[in-house]
């Protein structure tokens, strides 16, 4: 290894694209990360545990879909509670089936393929990243402070 890579270098979801590691050594490293540094990933935003209360006392149920394998279920759990992240429901999924599939109102996510086959009434929200820049979408945040106000 040796190299290191910022976030805003990250330019495309799949990785594999834009540096020379395969996808087998990218789902070792986001492993790794989570298992042994998963105290180090900050949250996307200050006071992200009062944002996720203040859209649940909206009315909201706020469930967290998350695709993941199953090695890092506990540590996502405990950076979840490490940043009192609120939520109602906290679901792992380990098939490719994409979240437009689960039956919510509202899906805020930074992939683009999880929103492109949302049927209303359902409404899709991007959450901005580097890696979404270019993806043309109607409704975007840069933040759940943003989705908060759009609610």
């Amino acid at each position: 290894m040796g190299t290191q890579v910022t976030k805003p270098e990250i330019t495309s979801w799949d990785i594999s694209t834009i540096l020379p590691i395969s996808p087998s050594e990218i789902s070792d490293i986001f492993n790794f990360i989570w298992k042994y540094r998963w105290a180090e990933i900050p949250p996307t935003e200050r006071k992200l545990s009062e944002v996720t209360r203040n859209i649940h006392r909206k009315g909201y149920r706020i469930s967290i879909l998350t695709k993941r394998e199953r090695v890092t279920v506990s540590y996502v759990s405990k950076w979840l509670d490490l940043y009192d992240i609120f939520s109602d429901d906290l679901m792992f999924v380990y098939d490719d089936l994409p979240k437009s599939s689960y039956l919510f109102d509202i899906i805020i996510d930074d992939a683009p393929s999880n929103l492109v086959d949302l049927v209303s009434p359902m409404t899709g929200i991007l959450f901005e990243q580097p890696w979404n820049r270019n993806f043309h979408w109607p409704l975007r945040v840069s933040s759940l402070t943003e989705a908060e106000l759009l609610l």
